[in-house]
């Protein structure tokens, strides 16, 4: 079971629009499963059509802030690039401190909870597809604090799942897996808000732009592990650094060269391991830490 593609590339239309929050809402009361449940939330990086159509590599991630005060973040991750658990508390511990502005105190810090949805298998202890972390003292096993959540979805341990059919979030994961599966009609008469995800769907099927976004973006995907591979079987180092440049500046034009001779000083399994991680980075700065750690 893997995330359908179509899905990875319209996860913000779906759920990081302040017209759809109530998707986003159904779906979060179905994976946080808290004692209160979600009645309205803030999308804070709503999706806009006109401001990705040069962007096609940017992060599908949605961030949300609940009407408790609480942060959300969810992301869906294709491809697992051996550093996710860093990744994980990276972007949860970015998500809480920018919560402050200069000066203020931490008591005003809110509870931050990050969401991943993964294609891939990480966790091989546990047969799990949904896990949930936080900070406990390791043997008496009590919480030091509510203020950090971290969910792991693994995606293709669905099929192995001894979870029961019924449960919420499996349905919302088989809609993420193929929305055009022979249970869809059965879950979309059972959740009303699965069936509005799939109007979104067939809407941006429907609007040209959005599908020339959606395949310009498939595209670079492609080529970029396509140019990967190749690399790694022509074994040539120079190429592959050139290569691996040539994407980042197509990113992140205003790089200068400096970073070019950092990337140089890279050997073959890092030069693949950034090549990757470039996927998913949002900005220019997380490359210059990423170049400097």
């Amino acid at each position: 079971m893997t995330i359908s593609p179509m899905i990875d590339f319209a996860f913000k239309f779906i759920f990081g629009s302040e017209e759809n929050k109530d998707i986003l809402i159904d779906f979060l009361n179905a994976t946080i499963k808290n004692e209160q449940t979600i009645e309205d939330l803030t999308i804070l990086n709503p999706f806009n059509l006109k401001n990705h159509v040069d962007d096609k590599l940017s992060i599908l991630d949605v961030k949300a802030r609940l009407e408790n005060g609480n942060y959300v973040n969810v992301e869906v991750q294709l491809v697992n690039q051996k550093d996710m658990k860093n990744r994980t508390l990276y972007y949860w511990s970015r998500m809480y401190a920018e919560q402050l502005q200069e000066g203020e105190k931490y008591y005003k810090l809110e509870k931050t909870i990050t969401i991943n949805i993964m294609n891939f298998v990480l966790l091989e202890e546990t047969k799990k597809y949904h896990t949930t972390y936080h900070l406990k003292e390791d043997e008496e096993g009590f919480q030091l604090t509510d203020l950090m959540e971290i969910h792991m979805i693994e995606v293709p341990k669905i099929i192995n799942s001894e979870q029961k059919l019924d449960d919420k979030l499996v349905d919302w994961l088989l809609f993420l897996e193929d929305p055009d599966n022979k249970n869809m009609e059965v879950l979309t008469m059972k959740n009303p808000k699965i069936k509005k995800a799939m109007s979104v769907l067939e809407f941006i099927n429907s609007d040209r732009e959005a599908r020339e976004l959606y395949e310009a973006r498939e595209k670079d995907l492609r080529d970029r592990l396509g140019q990967i591979a190749f690399a790694r079987e022509e074994g040539r180092e120079e190429g592959r650094t050139e290569l691996l440049w040539h994407q980042i500046k197509k990113k992140y034009p205003e790089l200068d060269n400096r970073y070019y001779d950092k990337i140089k000083e890279l050997n073959s399994k890092q030069i693949e391991d950034l090549s990757l991680a470039l996927l998913d980075m949002k900005s220019s700065k997380e490359l210059k830490e990423y170049l400097q750690g």
